[in-house]
């Protein structure tokens, strides 16, 4: 937000007098512009609409429209900054696993904010489409990627783990190819037999999807599609809270996709559950 309340100040010499009105109510209530038509940001300081439309041209926009989404989105980030902050600062008043559930809640709302829905979407179709899914991740990681693919196996087969401890690992690997999909869990610490794994899938032809910490991982170097999703840390243990949400997300809209084949292979299981007896 900082960055555009300069923008405004350095560009206010050149504006005129109307301007200069819309430009000081921006400084006094910047919040006002991000959610006031610009008719009703002209009557509260006796200009035109025409005054206001041309006011965000001068500052480079195309119009009041797109100005004022980027006031909102900017608004937005400092919001969630000054949240972010709030929780690295812990509520006195607040218990301590309070304030740790903050911080798991806070972690899901930057998921949200940060989330690109297309590639997400991207992952289902690369999901519903692959002759064969492999999931492998770090050794820290390997509660996540045993869950997911044991999901994935259930409701549209054809799917196992690729773990380098495994004795099958090799044999595994060189399956690897076009038409396949790897699908590796890459959060700190990052291994080195994880990117050479993905570096070899790679070069054989699959595809590979890395759910990570950050764009700037190691891992998305070897990545069709990169999921960045952040992991809370306090007192060095990590909270996986939202790459939880982000594979349940997945699962739901495979689900939708693949709604007849799910909904059989689920039903088959169920039917052995009953013949076998197994829950109480």
């Amino acid at each position: 937000m900082q960055d555009l309340l300069r923008s405004v100040s350095e560009s206010y010499k050149d504006f005129s007098s109307g301007q200069k009105k819309v430009g000081d109510l921006f400084f006094r209530e910047p919040i006002f512009l991000a959610f006031s038509s610009a008719l009703e940001v002209g009557r509260r300081v006796n200009v035109s609409e025409s005054t206001v439309i041309r006011w965000t041209q001068k500052l480079g926009y195309k119009g009041y429209a797109e100005f004022q989404q980027v006031v909102q989105r900017k608004l937005a980030q400092e919001r969630l900054e000054q949240a972010e902050q709030e929780t690295l600062e812990p509520d006195a008043d607040q218990s301590f696993l309070e304030n740790l559930l903050d911080a798991d809640i806070l972690s899901i709302e930057k998921l949200k904010q940060s989330i690109d829905e297309e590639k997400l979407l991207q992952v289902v179709d690369m999901i519903s489409f692959a002759d064969h899914i492999y999931v492998t991740s770090n050794f820290f990681d390997y509660g996540l990627a045993h869950w997911f693919s044991g999901w994935l196996n259930m409701a549209i087969d054809q799917t196992e783990m690729l773990v380098s401890s495994d004795g099958q690992f090799y044999s595994q690997l060189s399956r690897v190819g076009p038409g396949d999909i790897v699908i590796a869990f890459v959060f700190p610490r990052y291994t080195k037999v994880m990117l050479e794994t993905l570096q070899t899938a790679k070069e054989q032809g699959a595809e590979v999807i890395v759910l990570t910490d950050s764009a700037d991982s190691p891992a998305a170097e070897f990545s069709d599609i990169a999921l960045p999703v952040a992991v809370n840390s306090n007192l060095n243990i990590d909270s996986y809270t939202a790459v939880h949400a982000l594979l349940t997300s997945i699962m739901r809209f495979v689900y939708v996709k693949e709604h007849a084949k799910v909904k059989g292979n689920l039903a088959r299981i169920e039917e052995m559950y009953k013949k076998k007896d197994i829950f109480y």
